[in-house]
């Protein structure tokens, strides 16, 4: 009967997997279920990030990010494969723009690496956003990248997402789940 507990746990697996799919009640990936909680970044704006991604070290985030544009900020997992940045520009959100500015953006990515594959531009459901994707290259293997721009309380927020491209799938959802969360931080009131 080895079969029928090799069922048994399959259909376990699958329930799960119907069971937890929103961030309100975790996703279900790999085994575990990811937990969501809302998380200010750069003292701009709060967004739901799963309880498995930490802030980058500086140290790694210079060899992983060699360029001085790295983002501001960049979250990973415990093994560097998974990460998101965001970097924000004050005072530059012109969102009847924000599909211009993706555009050109991707342009530019294209122009400087012809051989990466750019997908089209895509709006977020939730907020004014817009985000394509594009699949690059590493020394053995290929990455998913995902790149945003959205206007956040008067600023243009850049985000980006990049995981090992035969792990897109099961991301790609949850990133633009996790991305229509971003909401601009309140002010405080002054007394």
């Amino acid at each position: 009967m080895p079969y029928a507990d090799e069922e048994i746990l399959r259909k376990r697996e699958e329930a799960k997997k119907k069971k937890y799919q929103t961030l309100e009640d975790g996703i279900y990936m790999d085994g575990r279920i990811l937990l969501f909680e809302r998380e200010n970044l750069l003292n701009a704006f709060s967004i739901c990030l799963p309880d498995i991604m930490k802030i980058m070290p500086q140290e790694y985030a210079r060899i992983k990010y060699p360029s001085e544009f790295r983002p501001q900020i960049i979250l990973t997992t415990d093994d560097l494969g998974v990460n998101m940045g965001f970097t924000i520009f004050p005072g530059e959100a012109v969102s009847e723009d924000l599909e211009g500015m993706t555009v050109h953006m991707g342009s530019a990515i294209h122009r400087s690496n012809p051989d990466y594959r750019l997908y089209p531009v895509r709006e977020l459901e939730e907020i004014t956003g817009k985000w394509f994707a594009f699949r690059s290259h590493a020394m053995d293997s290929s990455i998913y990248n995902m790149m945003l721009l959205t206007a956040v309380g008067g600023n243009l927020v850049q985000g980006s997402f990049n995981c090992g491209y035969e792990e897109y799938r099961k991301w790609k959802r949850i990133v633009l789940l996790m991305w229509n969360t971003i909401q601009p931080l309140e002010k405080e009131r002054q007394l």
